[in-house]
């Protein structure tokens, strides 16, 4: 019974949650304008909840991970005052009629009452008190003031560093904090582009003021973000917690040298990006400046500069390496086994071989058969491993997969536009040609990236989160846990989240019925035959990304 009144608690904090998401408009933005101090602290506010939120996550997280073991009998045991659940429904409903009466912008407008500016601006004090009811729904008092004190360098940074990324900066903000980079990182740009014997002009400035640089007929508007300053932030928080959560344990001053480099190279590549940008569109193609290269440079720049970063601190470490290899089915529910990190070998080839190549490729995606070869190497490459996947085909993984195709069409929705774009593309090239991508398209939804998903998000990453929980946990609680925090990372890996997380909990179930990774590959496999299918018969292709 108590631990059924800890997961209803735990259900309140999520539904409230989602209540206020979607039924707020949270239109704090225009009081920025407001030339009262208050006003414009008061435009923070979403962000601050927001980082509140991530970072208590990680906290919950770190106790779990770090606490005494009787953590389960403390956290079950545990029940809120009465005080605090009327707090909690009474915050609640506060804000639910604030947002449901207006939006907080419309409180600036002529129309509004007198008393609701007064209103909006105590919204502060019921996001304060309703915080923190929700943390003493989940966890007492005491326990989150235990791993505050043992990490509290961590907790600040993540907090501010969190506030600064969910911020959403207007043109004038965002001008005065990218103006310390977009000078220099546009410097740089020139003395490069230089090399190749042309000039780069910025001569004129946009409607929103941003410069506008290129080079004879090709000309791009420098906005705030290509100055590089989120992939620098993003570059340092993730080797920040990485370090932080290293076992090697770096010092202090080695782990800030790797950020400091890692920082510095993005700031250089963001600058050769700008001059690659504007060389390739103005000599080459235009589209494939704007929409392959654009888009793919400055993620895949940022993969390599992490992933080398990572490798150069264990340089320094100098830890000790092991060749042991595990099968496949023995490392699902034993928590002694640890989870075999080559299998994450071919999805980490897909993903890195899509954005190479797409760097050359315009609105139509026409290298995509190469980076099926890229990560049909990558299983070869582990075909050891491969040896323990068996297929036995059953009932169950099918009658998921008819429920995951159903709900993806149900969530997902149809882009007219996109896929006006995409059939003209492909209808333009020879029929053999038509034909040839459209089988290797086939081949790869079907049987290469259902195989290089489910060999790292359900045959490692799986494993990963169900060691760490299983001390804590019950089998299987510790196996629901790690279905869902898998379902959760797999679905940020799809333009539409919710339903890559739906079919990523599918997945994850079909997976754990048997313990065998096979029925999680069927499941994806057949899911993505159903919705080839139903693209190719309808001609929806906005369904291929």
């Amino acid at each position: 019974m108590r631990i059924g009144v800890w997961l209803l608690l735990l259900g309140v904090v999520a539904a409230e949650i989602v209540a206020l998401r979607f039924s707020s408009t949270l239109k704090y933005m225009p009081l920025r304008e407001s030339p009262a101090g208050f006003d414009q602290l008061l435009a923070f506010l979403p962000a601050v909840v927001k980082a509140v939120l991530l970072t208590g996550t990680g906290m919950l997280i770190a106790l779990v991970a770090s606490a005494p073991a009787d953590l389960k009998t403390i956290l079950f045991a545990h029940r809120p005052r009465r005080i605090t659940v009327v707090l909690n429904l009474a915050c609640f409903a506060a804000l639910s009629s604030i947002f449901a009466l207006t939006g907080a912008g419309d409180a600036q407008s002529e129309g509004a009452s007198e008393w609701f500016p007064g209103l909006i601006h105590a919204t502060p004090i019921f996001w304060f008190f309703l915080l923190g009811s929700w943390a003493n729904f989940v966890a007492p008092c005491g326990l989150w003031q235990w791993t505050l004190r043992r990490n509290y360098p961590a907790w600040v940074i993540a907090f501010f560093v969190s506030i600064l990324s969910f911020y959403n900066f207007d043109a004038t903000l965002a001008s005065r904090i990218g103006s310390l980079l977009i000078k220099p990182t546009l410097s740089a740009a020139s003395e490069l582009y230089a090399l190749t014997g042309n000039v780069l002009a910025c001569n004129s400035t946009s409607s929103e003021g941003y410069p506008i640089c290129g080079s004879n007929s090709f000309f791009v508007e420098i906005q705030p973000a290509c100055s590089g300053f989120e992939g620098i932030m993003l570059s340092a928080t993730l080797l920040g917690l990485h370090f932080y959560l290293e076992a090697r344990k770096l010092t202090v001053f080695r782990a800030a040298l790797v950020i400091l480099v890692a920082c510095v190279a993005i700031f250089w590549l963001n600058a050769v990006r700008l001059a690659l940008l504007i060389y390739i569109g103005d000599h080459l193609s235009a589209e494939i400046a704007r929409e392959g290269f654009h888009t793919n440079f400055g993620l895949a720049s940022l993969v390599v500069v992490l992933v080398i970063a990572v490798a150069s601190s264990r340089l320094f470490t100098r830890p000790k390496t092991s060749t042991e290899r595990f099968p496949l089915k023995c490392v699902i529910l034993d928590a002694e086994s640890g989870a075999n990190a080559r299998l994450f070998i071919p999805l980490t080839y897909l993903i890195g071989s899509s954005l190479f190549f797409g760097l050359f490729s315009g609105k139509f995606f026409w290298l995509y058969p190469l980076p099926l070869l890229v990560t049909l190497g990558g299983l070869i490459q582990i075909r050891a491993e491969l040896r323990g996947l068996t297929f036995s085909p059953t009932g169950a993984p099918f009658f998921l997969a008819i429920a995951t195709f159903l709900v993806w069409l149900l969530l997902v929705p149809a882009n007219a536009e996109k896929a006006e774009i995409f059939q003209a593309s492909l209808l333009s090239a020879p029929g053999p040609v038509i034909v040839l991508w459209l089988f290797a398209r086939l081949f790869g939804s079907i049987c290469i990236v259902p195989l290089a998903e489910e060999l790292a998000f359900r045959g490692t990453f799986n494993v990963m989160i169900y060691n760490g929980l299983r001390p804590y946990w019950s089998a299987a609680t510790a196996q629901a846990g790690a279905v869902a925090l898998t379902a959760v990372f797999f679905g940020l890996l799809h333009s539409n989240f919710l339903a890559g997380a739906i079919a990523g909990a599918a997945f994850g179930v079909a997976r754990w019925r048997r313990n065998e990774l096979g029925d999680a590959v069927l499941c994806h496999s057949f899911t993505n035959l159903l919705l080839s299918f139903y693209i190719l018969v309808t001609g929806r292709w906005s369904y291929w990304p």
